[in-house]
């Protein structure tokens, strides 16, 4: 019942685990990256090439502040790897196996961390997640009565 009048209080609802991962993340289209190999550490790791909101009033600004077009983020090495499987075909669950195999994780240590990486991804806006209900086709609307002139 508490959960219940939070849900209606906050007006966030309840995401289970399995819904959590069943999701699958994709990444923002216009967001440019390559994987890059350091040659200090012998990791490859991604760099984002993110663009700057572009409207009359961002444009201005940055031309007075002289901001340039594009901020750029290097991920680490386990960040990258999550960030090159956000294909939209791959889940969240499969995304923490490959994590936890690859980083000798227990399931619950990669789960965690791949879901916080992911929730910080997506407040940022850099990925988005598909869940099974967002693919829904939209519900026709209702047809009003025409009154009498």
């Amino acid at each position: 019942m508490f959960q219940a009048l939070k849900e209606r209080i906050t007006g966030k609802p309840k995401v289970t685990r399995e819904q959590t991962l069943a999701a699958r993340p994709v990444r923002h289209p216009r967001i440019e990256w390559a994987r890059e190999e350091r040659k200090s550490d012998n990791i490859a790791v991604a760099l984002l090439k993110i663009p700057r909101v572009h409207s009359r009033w961002a444009d201005l600004v940055a031309r007075w502040l002289q901001v340039p077009d594009f901020k750029k983020v290097e991920l680490d090495e386990i960040g990258s790897d999550v960030w090159e499987m956000c294909d939209g075909k791959t889940n969240v669950e499969a995304i923490a196996k490959a994590i936890g195999a690859s980083y000798r994780l227990n399931k619950r240590q990669s789960e965690v961390s791949v879901t916080a990486y992911l929730k910080m991804l997506a407040e940022r806006r850099l990925i988005a997640v598909v869940t099974a209900g967002t693919a829904k086709a939209p519900t026709p609307q209702k047809q009003g009565r025409k009154r009498a002139a």
